[in-house]
């Protein structure tokens, strides 16, 4: 069976990275039918398949280990390859090259990958894409800053968003708020790798959440995503002690948000992330692609210009756009690795710095705020 390498290989991506740092061994299985072949992964507490039309009508199915497979995928770079099935092994063809991964067996019979799916749904909605993609493009950047802290030191609750009617709330050395509204009330917590897997999805998607019994009598809660060639089910975090816990961070952010601050300045996203990285360049020891380094800068607004200098004395001056209220002279020390790592999620020219209370700063843009604390040493 030949297969067209650009659509799987954006897939096999999507998935490795959902995957890469998971303890539970996933496996992937390929099934082709009716004209269409599909790419199926599960972690077991996760179940993903997407399916794409073929030219012809093939029966085939093999199951293997999800990191080798979908590993060997990635690194294809010819057009196509093919895909041929022993009873002991599933071998890709690559041009001349060739190579085999085993097929897994539970007992005699080849394994079959266990389907989650929600009998019992309390919510059924639809979810535009682009709420998928603001959520996973948005709030996973505060998320991707616990690969920066002490393991020992995070919370569960800062590796989870926190989806409700409203919006997506997630918090670690700051927090980030995505205001959207859905059409039903719902109220739940998502791990990182499912908001990952949002980007199979490529239009709107169906929406389901409910609760399974399952045999020895406990409650499962179940949330599903899916369209006409995408679908995702995870189990899901839907503790009530969880839930109630995340709500103090929320409302201590809402209080934040509510405050009055005496100065709003405005300035480019773009001259103020390229501000910061000219600063960067002078700390050696800072890694820009991720977000695991301090970099202290004390931010001055003043006049018609945000001064920033960091603690080698190097200084980069940010103009301050029309509409920019600076209440006399305000100073504040900010981590500006943070900052640089929400400027590079803001699609919009221009945002908002709201400051003054000498403990936070709310980075304004549309409908999304993120807090940033202010440093005390």
């Amino acid at each position: 069976m030949i297969i067209q390498t650009k659509e799987f290989k954006d897939v096999a991506n999507t998935i490795l990275a959902a995957i890469s740092s998971d303890k539970n061994v996933a496996n992937v299985e390929i099934i082709a039918k009716d004209k269409a072949i599909s790419l199926n992964a599960t972690n077991k507490e996760w179940f993903v398949s997407v399916k794409y039309n073929l030219t012809e009508d093939i029966n085939f199915r093999a199951v293997v280990n999800a990191n080798t497979f979908l590993g060997l995928v990635t690194g294809i770079t010819a057009d196509a390859f093919e895909v041929e099935a022993s009873e002991q092994d599933l071998t890709i063809k690559v041009g001349k090259s060739s190579y085999k991964i085993p097929l897994i067996y539970d007992n005699d019979k080849l394994m079959t990958l266990p389907v989650i799916k929600l009998v019992n749904d309390t919510v059924n909605m639809n979810i535009s894409n682009d709420i998928l993609m603001s959520i996973l493009n948005v709030n996973s950047k505060e998320i991707q800053k616990t690969k920066g802290i002490d393991p020992a030191k995070i919370d569960e609750l800062q590796k989870l968003y926190y989806l409700d009617e409203n919006g997506c709330f997630t918090f670690t050395t700051g927090a980030c708020v995505n205001s959207f509204k859905l059409e039903k009330p719902i109220k739940l917590l998502l791990s990182d790798r499912i908001v990952r897997l949002f980007k199979l999805f490529k239009t709107d998607v169906n929406f389901m959440y409910g609760t399974d019994a399952l045999s020895n009598g406990f409650l499962q809660s179940k949330a599903v995503f899916y369209n006409d060639t995408t679908y995702l089910a995870a189990i899901v975090n839907s503790d009530d002690v969880m839930l109630r816990k995340i709500q103090g961070p929320i409302n201590l952010i809402k209080q934040f948000m509510a405050d009055s601050y005496q100065n709003r300045v405005i300035v480019s996203a773009t001259e103020l992330s390229n501000a910061i990285n000219r600063i960067i360049t002078f700390n050696k020891n800072c890694n820009k692609e991720l977000n695991t380094f301090e970099l202290k800068g004390i931010c001055t607004f003043s006049g018609d210009d945000m001064v920033i200098t960091d603690e080698n004395g190097n200084v980069e001056y940010v103009k301050t756009n029309t509409g920019s209220i600076i209440d006399g002279s305000y100073a504040m020390k900010l981590n500006l690795a943070d900052l640089k790592f929400i400027l590079d999620s803001c699609k919009n020219e221009a945002i908002t710095l709201n400051c003054g209370n000498h403990r936070s700063v709310m980075l304004v843009r549309g409908d999304i705020t993120n807090v940033i604390p202010e440093q005390l040493k």
